[in-house]
């Protein structure tokens, strides 16, 4: 962690021009002057004490002097690096905070000039901003893993969560090899693959002697050669994952990977943004855009939906699932330009009535459930979180290698738009009784019409959804599949029900010239 007294740059470097710059004005404003008045007091001029101010040049020892002449104050404490009165207690609440001190403001267009200039222009509002940032973050109990995750959410969104860069890398690493797109290489052709070009050895291992590890995915030992270990309990399509994210890291010349999956520990942003390029390239290397687009072409220009072009694509590509919705989320916003979509993945225990949303990715102004609702209840007329209910009653009837996928048109009562849901459905290997889905959501506007000819499809259901339990305004006779009482929404209806009643009597007075 940073030192509390010292105000680092972005890249965590000390730059004290900045610091230098942020107290001159900080005393400037101490005492009251605009820029022309301690331009006419020290004899400088207000352009070359402006620059000063914005980190942009830093002044020699004889310029220094006459500015702190000029605004009564100590030359020592002018050009010291601490942090007193106002800024002080700025640097102490960023810096201090583990979340907002890491914050990666660059990936956004932040320069620590912005930054800089929000603590010095306004030190109390800037006070108050990150004061309510961290009250936030504690009430909704987010660590430092979850704000780097989310983070990360914004920078896929502000990209449509499309890389071209990563995507012809992918193909260029494909050519080289030789590997055509409708030929997928078998696992151990990766294996190979991995070995020769990378020195890494893959190999499939059992976990079962190291109880604490059996819920890994792979192990990654560095050494020479480097050793990959990969769960004997997964199928060949998530060892071929594995390895091409290990190929992913090799290929974009990541020194630090992650040495378990799911990994153990997130200590950097970096951490998270290596991880994400790797998975990302692995993702296309896996799943050829241009081979994708065409078979989404083909289910798109049909006019009934057929849930099994979609599996059988899954044994196509040998992806699990998750991997395949995933990259649809990249390649239809990439190349059919539909970047109104949702990828979400929930987890339910069987037995249980708790419902997880473990991964999110939400790009439109679509209002769908998420994962800030806190002790909330998610809708069970939504297809994502009926289907898992679903899923589980086909397992009770001995049938625990059931994959479900279905198909929904979701008409939100609160924001009154609607979304076409794909989602599938299916038994984690690595976690006994848990299921998953996972579920591509795509909002219905006229681009969507035009793309998609089976959405008139009679057969696709279509249901009024709201976000939770909580916040819906059908009651028990309404709804059959409640699990919580509407008091979110009793309670918002009670307070305009009073503000309009509020509202009514003030009218009413003004009419009658009355004086409440």
């Amino acid at each position: 962690m940073r030192n509390k007294h010292e105000l680092t740059s972005i890249t965590g470097k000390l730059n004290l021009r900045y610091i230098f710059g942020m107290k001159l004005r900080n005393f400037r404003q101490e005492k009251g002057y605009g820029l022309k008045e301690l331009a006419e007091i020290t004899g400088l001029s207000a352009s070359y004490i402006n620059e000063i101010e914005k980190g942009k040049k830093y002044p020699k020892a004889e310029k220094v002097m006459m500015l702190a002449d000029g605004l009564g104050v100590d030359y020592d404490d002018l050009v010291s690096i601490s942090m007193t009165g106002r800024l002080g207690q700025i640097s102490e609440l960023f810096f201090s905070s583990s979340v907002l001190g890491s914050f990666p403001f660059q990936l956004f267009g932040i320069t620590f000039e912005n930054v800089m200039e929000l603590f010095t222009a306004s030190p109390k509002k800037a006070a108050a901003l990150i004061s309510t940032l961290m009250e936030i973050s504690r009430a909704y109990d987010m660590n430092v893993e979850q704000f780097f995750l989310a983070s990360l959410r914004a920078y896929q969104e502000m990209h449509n969560n499309y890389f071209e860069e990563f995507e012809e890398l992918a193909e260029e690493f494909a050519k080289q090899q030789k590997w055509t797109r409708f030929t997928q290489p078998t696992r151990e052709e990766w294996i190979v693959t991995l070995r020769q070009l990378h020195g890494v050895e893959a190999r499939v291992a059992d976990f079962s002697k190291y109880p604490e590890l059996t819920g890994q995915r792979f192990i990654f030992l560095p050494g020479k050669p480097s050793q990959l270990l990969l769960n004997d309990q997964l199928d060949s399509s998530q060892h071929v994952y594995s390895i091409a994210l290990q190929i992913g890291y090799s290929e974009l010349k990541i020194p630090k990977r992650i040495r378990t999956s799911p990994w153990t520990k997130i200590e950097t942003f970096d951490q998270v943004m290596d991880d994400f390029r790797a998975s990302y390239f692995a993702g296309a290397l896996m799943i050829n855009r241009f081979q994708a687009e065409e078979e989404v072409k083909q289910i798109f220009n049909s006019e009934t939906w057929n849930g099994e072009a979609i599996l059988e694509l899954l044994k196509r590509h040998e992806v699990t699932p998750e991997t395949f919705l995933h990259r649809l989320s990249q390649i239809l916003p990439g190349l059919f330009g539909i970047t109104e979509l949702h990828y979400l993945r929930f987890e339910h225990e069987a037995g249980k009535n708790e419902i997880k949303l473990t991964k999110e990715l939400n790009m439109p102004r679509t209002l769908v459930p998420s994962g800030v609702r806190l002790n909330e209840h998610y809708c069970r007329r939504w297809l994502p979180v009926n289907l898992l209910k679903d899923l589980e009653a086909e397992q009770q009837k001995e049938k625990p290698e059931k994959i479900l996928i279905r198909i929904q048109r979701a008409h939100f009562m609160e924001s009154g738009d609607e979304v076409l849901f794909i989602s599938i459905g299916r038994a984690l290997r690595l976690r006994a009784k848990m299921n998953r889905c996972v579920s591509l959501g795509l909002r219905i506007d006229k681009a969507l019409k035009e793309k998609v000819k089976f959405l008139n499809d009679p057969k696709i259901p279509v249901m009024e959804v709201n976000q939770t339990c909580e916040r819906c305004p059908l009651d028990d006779s309404q709804c059959s599949v409640r699990t919580a009482p509407h008091s979110v929404y009793k309670r918002e209806s009670e307070e305009e029900l009073l503000n309009q009643t509020l509202e009514q009597l003030v009218t009413d007075y003004r009419s009658k010239n009355l004086k409440i």
